[in-house]
């Protein structure tokens, strides 16, 4: 499994929020093929935030970035904020406890 972590500092968090809600519950939010599952942690006090998103393969998640760049095209930056980095990571344990 890999994990996409893009991080980002500044915009309004709870802008954001509500985008993403409002995307869901009108079927309008769309993933990149091969998602496995995603994450999104908030730092209100340093502006940052984290967008982790799981794919089964690398090849999966190298393919997703065309997309993730246009939804980067779709959300004005003073809402999703300055995207700082961009890591592929290959997850070598994941459970719950």
């Amino acid at each position: 499994m890999y994990a996409r972590v893009a991080s980002f500092e500044g915009g309004d968090n709870k802008r954001m929020m509500e985008l993403a809600e409002e995307g869901r519950t009108s079927g309008s939010m769309s993933l990149p093929e091969g998602t496995r599952r995603f994450a999104v942690f908030n730092d209100d006090e340093g502006g940052r935030r984290l967008f982790i998103t799981l794919f089964d393969t690398r090849e999966a998640a190298e393919a997703a970035e065309a997309q993730f760049n246009a939804l980067g095209d779709e959300v004005p930056e003073d809402i999703r904020g300055k995207r700082t980095g961009v890591v592929l990571y290959e997850v070598v344990a994941d459970g719950e406890v």
